[in-house]
C-alpha cells in the first residue's frame, strides 16, 4: 500500500509539472507547505540546519503526517 501511495504521488507530480503554467515559481506542494505556518517553520528550520551543519539531509514531518526529506 505504501508503494502505491508513492507511485501515485510521483505520477501526480509529473502530471502537475507538465500541465501547470510555467509562470508558477513554486510547486503546489511548496505552496501547501508555506501556507501552513507550522509546516513553514519546520521547513525553514530544516533548511537553516542544513546550511549550518555538515548534515546532508534533514527529514521533517508535516502537519498532515507526511514525511519529507530535504537534501543539500
Amino acid at each position: 500500500m505504501k508503494v502505491l501511495k508513492q507511485i501515485q504521488q510521483v505520477v501526480g507530480d509529473v502530471i502537475e509539472s507538465y500541465f501547470y503554467s510555467d509562470l508558477d515559481v513554486m510547486s503546489s506542494e511548496a505552496k501547501r507547505i508555506f501556507s501552513n505556518p507550522e509546516d513553514k517553520k519546520k521547513y525553514i528550520d530544516a533548511v537553516e540546519k542544513l546550511k549550518n551543519t555538515r548534515s546532508k539531509e534533514e527529514t521533517i514531518i508535516l502537519s498532515n503526517n507526511r514525511k519529507i526529506t530535504l537534501v543539500s
